[in-house]
């Protein structure tokens, strides 16, 4: 990791977080049910082009249940010889005021980082009440991870 401080995301993150975002927003896509997904990639891969997961799991599966386990899984799996990126991709309602009728529409919330990199990226889908793209998307702002 880089000495000085760099609030902005790596420039490699910005590109894929818009062509993984589109598989989520595609024609068809229902996301009803659908809890929170990790996926690590090798960064070095990822800025050749190349999606291959080092590990990819579904909240709870394999007793996995916190994004440190998933971290550190991941971390093990390359044994620390390569720079990951992670994608936590899950769905959310968010409360919009303090009545809790009052709710927001639900959202697949999509956050990316890298291991080599203090910023990643954090963005929104919304989502129709059956689990479906609306076509409203936050564009990715800025995701500063403490502790690297």
């Amino acid at each position: 990791m880089p000495d000085t401080f760099d609030p902005r995301p790596p420039q490699e993150l910005p590109a894929f977080y818009d062509k993984f975002a589109a598989r989520y927003c595609a024609h068809g896509v229902r996301l009803f049910g659908f809890r929170l997904r990790w996926i690590a990639y090798r960064s070095e891969e990822l800025d050749r082009g190349i999606e291959r997961a080092v590990l990819d799991l579904a909240w709870g599966e394999e007793n996995v249940t916190r994004q440190v386990q998933f971290v550190a899984r991941a971390l093990e799996e390359v044994q620390g010889a390569f720079a990951l990126t992670f994608v936590e991709v899950g769905c959310k309602r968010m409360l919009w005021g303090a009545d809790d009728e009052l709710m927001k529409p639900a959202v697949l919330r999509i956050s990316m980082w890298r291991t080599d990199h203090p910023c990643g990226l954090i963005g929104h889908i919304e989502l129709d009440a059956e689990g479906r793209p609306t076509g409203a998307a936050q564009a990715p702002l800025p995701l500063v991870r403490m502790g690297g």
